[in-house]
């Protein structure tokens, strides 16, 4: 669950597997990517919204400059969580059916109370 709900690869690494640190890296790629190009969008449209010298087709045509970065980061992250994905399936697969569920570790004493 933690591979595909909380982090891509974070799940991987816990299941001892190193290739979960490149599919970490790359998720982390892909959203530093991607949120550094809405960061940068948003700070360009708010830039020329407030300059009285942009016609209304320079703003519109400005809107969708670069955007091919955005969705390079995008395309990380989807690769990112279908590696991800794909490595899961795996675990699932090689887990023999009768393995006993991990024991929860006893309570320990109250030490605030002794």
């Amino acid at each position: 669950m933690v591979n595909q709900l909380a982090f891509p690869g974070l799940g991987t690494i816990f299941g001892g597997q190193k290739i979960g640190y490149a599919q970490a890296g790359v998720m982390l790629a892909g959203f530093f990517i991607t949120m550094g190009y809405l960061c940068w969008f948003i700070f360009r449209q708010t830039q020329l919204l407030f300059d009285m010298s942009v016609s209304t087709e320079q703003f519109n045509e400005s809107r969708f400059d670069y955007w091919w970065i955005g969705a390079g980061g995008f395309a990380l992250c989807l690769g990112a969580w279908l590696w991800s994905l794909w490595s899961s399936i795996q675990f699932i697969r090689t887990t023999p059916e009768n393995t006993p569920p991990r024991s929860i570790p006893p309570k320990l004493p109250n030490v605030s109370a002794l």
